[in-house]
């Protein structure tokens, strides 16, 4: 059994983003997978603001992640990545009008898989709508979207080609 330490961070330092850090109190132990298709990890974490220096701040200097892009465009807005390990925290400021000012918000996830054929034959088996595999903007990436089963969170499965042995 798996025990933890948890932390939760008051919402009025988060921009109203509820976020919970977890250590684990002791050793992993090792376990097989025991489903086809399973998946591997989180890979995205989407949060939305209206204020993307105070964003910056929240996550870059006070969490302590770190700054890997900042790029702006005109037609989707300003995109921030930050770095925690393997996974990143994409900031996204859209030219949206009536967003809350005062509050950032969890947007979508994004779940790694191994093989992303195999995980979609699996959610549509398990009565889950999904969408059809396409080609990601990120080269060498295969996404597809879950439409149900999400708790109004948009939710990608995300393949990533394997790298070429040098």
């Amino acid at each position: 059994m798996l025990h933890w330490k948890r932390t939760r961070a008051a919402t009025d330092l988060t921009r109203g983003v509820r976020m919970f850090f977890l250590e684990l109190a002791d050793e992993r132990p090792k376990s097989a997978t025991t489903d086809i298709a399973p998946i591997e990890g989180l890979d995205h974490v989407v949060v939305t603001t209206e204020d993307s220096e105070r964003a910056a701040a929240l996550y870059g200097a006070r969490l302590g992640l770190d700054l890997a892009l900042d790029r702006s465009h005109q037609d989707w807005g300003q995109l921030m990545f930050f770095r925690c390990g393997d996974l990143i925290v994409e900031v996204v400021r859209r030219p949206v009008a009536g967003g809350d000012a005062a509050h950032d918000r969890l947007w979508g996830l994004s779940w790694r898989v191994a093989d992303i054929d195999a995980s979609r034959a699996r959610l549509i088996a398990s009565g889950l709508d999904v969408s059809e595999v396409r080609t990601g903007r990120k080269p060498g990436t295969r996404i597809m979207t879950v439409r149900s089963g999400t708790c109004g969170i948009q939710t990608v499965l995300l393949e990533r080609s394997p790298k070429p042995v040098e």
